[in-house]
């Protein structure tokens, strides 16, 4: 299942409640939670109350509750000491309460077993929908046994599930039958495995799409919930009734269809619209499968075919931001929670922890190994699973992202495929920088033109280094200075200053901030006259300030030149 935590809805009842929540980086309002409650039910978004638990139960005991249709919601006490999952713990709500309690440094309160044991979440699980006998098969299993897989479609099983003895079983499938063969303790794990092509006249309704793809998947044996995406010719990818699904829509060109070699094609459908065939054609191609498993079926006013996709991986390079969650973006957190395997740096994954649950497999590697690292992530997606490569600060500097997409493009080059639409998804989750994260803590000192760069010479011949040094010197920018020394490496940081140094007043403001956004979080600024690079450490950045940047108290500033 995807699993959603971004954004979550805050209410109060009081200020001290609100502080509270503001604290814990929440959009809060002061309301009646009732009122909240029932504005907020169905929306899909996480639901975090601040105020005593007996409250929240007794609003609880007056809805009716229903597992697989309540929202996530989280309480939280006034104080902040206490962060309660209360509803969906395995939709997401025990994630949010680790991550608030990191936040806040309080303490996350979750009772659900399979998340204070070894045990994988069935209704938990990336990627699939859970239906059945889900709570006794989980309960067989904290007591040692280990189900049976049941594969009745080609689709990766769970990473954390080999093939047990049952007697429960898994089932991977995608069809609504298929339980009532299996035996009494059985869990269906529907994937996001099938792809709806539609057709639609142009006074088409968004019940009359439904119906029709109900109708369909009813006829066919096919569960409507393992639908991931509807795809349509692009003069209709914007019609209500196709946008009203709420699926994931995709369009082609007729010409693209009309490649299509479709069972079922329409000369009358070809004068129009400049192929013989949408629904079907759409479906093959959005599958990237050669057969349909419903053909072309229609009402009045539209057509709808169904086809099966393969499993499709996904590389989320996700940028964790300097080290406390409260700067760690909402996008990161999803990502994390949305992927199946997690593999990162072993401190960068410790920087995680609290949002990893028991079903992901967790990798984590030493430092050096980057090459490896991204190569690792590169198979396991290639095995159409969702993998969360982790790093801090942001994927795009001195990181993890620009190595994997490297990978991937040998991989092309090699296999001679397009990187259209490519061999895997790819999506790449900013952070907040380490250098973004030390410049807010000296103030201003990137208010106006500057530039990053690495003394590491592990990768960069020290010649090329210095020769960017005097560009930026010469070009009197901001100069951020990341990897300034290591154990191994002492003599490189008193050269830089010495090269900008050439460039800039005595007077220039210079400064080390070290563990920005981690436990000993400090700041030291000098000038370039009285530097002294002993300070710095593994730990340490150096931002050297241009001529125009000064020093205002305890902070820098590089002015923008506007006037004031």
């Amino acid at each position: 299942m995807s699993i959603n935590i971004e954004n979550p809805k805050a209410i109060a009842l009081n200020e001290r409640g609100a502080r509270t929540a503001v604290a814990l980086g929440l959009q809060v309002t002061i309301g009646k939670p009732a009122e909240f409650l029932d504005e907020h039910w169905t929306s899909g978004q996480p639901l975090v109350l601040v105020m005593a638990l007996p409250i929240v139960v007794r609003l609880l005991a007056r809805r009716t509750l229903l597992k697989s249709e309540d929202p996530v919601i989280v309480v939280v006490d006034e104080s902040g000491q206490f962060i309660i999952s209360v509803l969906g713990g395995h939709k997401g709500a025990n994630r949010l309460a680790s991550e608030l309690a990191k936040r806040g440094g309080g303490a996350a309160v979750i009772t659900t077993p399979s998340d204070y044991s070894s045990v994988a979440a069935i209704d938990g699980l990336t990627g699939f929908i859970a239906q059945g006998d889900i709570a006794k098969l989980i309960e067989s299993m904290l007591e040692g046994a280990t189900p049976a897989i049941r594969k009745d479609i080609a689709w990766p099983s769970p990473i954390k599930f080999s093939h047990g003895d049952g007697p429960a079983k898994i089932v991977i499938s995608d069809r609504i039958s298929a339980l009532e063969s299996s035996a009494s303790l059985s869990v269906q794990l529907i994937p996001p495995s099938l792809v709806v092509g539609v057709g639609c006249s142009s006074e088409a309704s968004v019940e009359d799409v439904s119906n029709l793809i109900s109708m369909a998947c009813l006829k066919h044996d096919l569960d409507p919930r393992a639908i991931s995406l509807m795809a349509t010719v692009d003069t209709r990818a914007s019609h209500p009734s196709l946008r009203g699904q709420n699926i994931p829509l995709l369009s082609f060109r007729s010409e693209e269809l009309a490649a299509v070699a479709a069972p079922n094609p329409s000369d009358e459908v070809n004068f129009y619209v400049g192929t013989p065939s949408v629904c079907e054609a759409a479906a093959l191609l959005a599958s990237g499968s050669s057969e349909l498993l419903v053909p072309k079926t229609k009402n009045a006013v539209a057509t709808v075919a169904i086809a099966r996709r393969q499993a499709r991986g996904h590389l989320r390079l996700v940028g964790l931001g300097p080290g406390t969650p409260m700067l760690r973006t909402p996008a990161a957190v999803q990502a994390l929670a949305n992927s199946e395997i997690v593999i990162g740096y072993s401190p960068y994954v410790d920087q995680c922890q609290e949002l990893l649950s028991s079903h992901q497999l967790v990798i984590r590697s030493p430092i050096g190994e980057e090459s490896e690292r991204a190569g690792r992530a590169i198979r396991y997606a290639l095995e159409g699973r969702p993998v969360a490569l982790v790093c801090s600060g942001d994927p795009e500097v001195y990181a993890m992202a620009s190595i994997s997409l490297e990978k991937l493009e040998a991989l092309h080059e090699k296999l001679q495929t397009s990187p259209y639409p490519g061999l895997i998804d790819l999506s790449v989750v900013p952070g907040i920088t380490a250098g973004l994260g030390g410049g807010a803590l000296l103030g201003a000192p990137l208010g106006h033109d500057h530039a990053y760069i690495s003394l590491s010479d592990l990768l960069t011949p020290w010649r090329t280094v210095e020769k960017r040094l005097r560009a930026f010197g010469e070009a009197d920018v901001v100069t951020v200075i990341y990897n300034p020394k290591s154990q191994g490496r002492k003599w490189q940081l008193p050269r830089a200053i010495e090269i900008l140094a050439s460039y800039r007043p005595s007077s220039t403001p210079v400064a080390i901030v070290k563990n920005v956004g981690r436990a000993g979080q400090q700041k030291k600024i000098y000038t370039i006259a009285d530097f002294d690079s002993a300070d710095a450490d593994m730990t340490s950045l150096v931002i050297v300030g241009s001529a125009t940047t000064r020093r205002f108290g305890d902070y820098i500033l590089t002015p923008r030149g506007y006037e004031i």
